[in-house]
């Protein structure tokens, strides 16, 4: 009887650089044996981690096939083999967004009336159909700075109502105005920071971004949809463009699950054609672009869930601008980049979703409202 070719397997430990995530222990990787044309092994961690595991043919080029989140310490998992020979590791996943507002240096509101707060868009008791509902609020709004520097928390006038989280050795500014605690307290007007709500010691890592590999990427094309010319159409799949900038008002519509890679310019400017991300689609926009710009008013997320739209910083992406007025549904994780904040019209700024910097600057009045679901069932990394 002929058996089936089956592919060698082969197991290398933990990326040394996943350690620095910390919280959890690292996992190996062992007792392989094959099943049918697949094979079956054991992952040895942490419980109640979760872990993703991927394979390669040349121990550069990574690709996930699985994400486990069993509960136990040692876990068997099935993977179907898809080459003759190919490598496989296992890292610890993380959710990208576990507060408000996150930075691997330094956070800073110049401006006044700035507020920071929660809701759970999965949660009826936190949230109204979803969305932020101040009458619902809650005080999970965390931010946090892992780095030592005396400032690396600089909250003159600010409402927070969550917890700071500063690295060994860092440090908080407060103005007189400042106010930083649970809800009660903020919302009963008292200043200073409550007692319990800083946290010194933060070893959170904002890991790089990579972009997928082992997709191939194509460049998006116009349609007419609904009597409305668009310049670009996305649907399930995989983009490119050299260039984002949609000068003309002509739009971009997403309508599926699309991952979309700009690779010299990204500039949204007012004047922009919008973003238009129907209910159940969703837009990951991975982005090179040195100097990018980024105006709230152009993304036009439908569902108001801020799982919807993800903006991810490439590490060639070192500064980011963030403009405008009015209402805002996503996610913006720039670890290597400054990000800077600023309202540009008659309204606040207002960010349903989480942000994550090298350092973030908020010039003016901001509202974030952190939805707490992006740190349970969000990104992860």
């Amino acid at each position: 009887m002929n058996l089936p070719m089956v592919p060698k397997v082969r197991f290398i430990g933990i990326v040394a650089w996943l350690a620095l995530i910390g919280g959890l222990s690292a996992a190996t990787l062992s007792n392989s044996r094959r099943v049918g044309t697949g094979f079956e092994f054991s992952i040895v961690g942490a419980s109640n981690a979760i872990y993703t595991i991927e394979a390669s043919r040349d121990l550069r080029n990574w690709t996930p096939v699985m994400t486990n989140r069993q509960a136990e310490q040692v876990r068997m998992i099935s993977v179907v083999a898809t080459a003759e020979e190919q490598f496989y590791r296992v890292r610890l996943l993380r959710p990208l967004f576990t507060g408000a507002l996150g930075a691997s240096e330094s956070v800073e509101f110049k401006g006044t009336s700035s507020r920071v707060d929660s809701f759970d868009s999965a949660d009826p008791l936190a949230s109204t159909d979803g969305q932020y509902d101040p009458a619902k609020a809650r005080d999970h709004g965390d931010i946090m700075a892992s780095s030592a520097l005396t400032n690396s928390l600089n909250i003159p006038n600010a409402k927070v109502c969550g917890v700071l989280h500063v690295g060994t050795g860092g440090g908080v500014v407060f103005g007189p105005n400042a106010s930083v605690g649970s809800s009660e307290w903020v919302n009963s007007g008292q200043f200073g920071i409550e007692p319990g709500h800083l946290v010194e010691g933060s070893s959170r890592v904002f890991v790089d971004v990579d972009l997928p590999t082992g997709h191939t990427y194509i460049t998006p094309g116009p349609a007419t949809i609904g009597g409305t010319n668009y310049a670009y159409v996305l649907s399930n799949g995989h983009y490119r463009l050299s260039e984002l900038t949609m000068t003309s008002p002509r739009p971009m519509l997403v309508t599926g699950r699309a991952k979309l890679h700009v690779e010299h310019t990204l500039h949204l400017h007012p004047t922009s054609g919008k973003i238009v991300i129907l209910r159940d689609a969703s837009l990951d926009l991975y982005v090179a672009a040195p100097d990018a710009i980024l105006w709230l008013a152009t993304v036009v997320n439908e569902s108001g869930n801020a799982a919807a739209f993800a903006y991810y910083s490439l590490p060639g992406n070192l500064q980011l601008s963030v403009g405008g007025d009015g209402f805002f549904a996503g996610t913006i994780y720039a670890p290597a980049a400054d990000v800077t904040i600023s309202g540009g019209g008659a309204g606040l700024p207002e960010i349903s979703g989480a942000i994550v910097g090298r350092r973030i600057t908020v010039s003016g009045a901001l509202r974030v409202h952190y939805d707490e679901r992006l740190g349970v069932a969000g990104p992860e990394w």
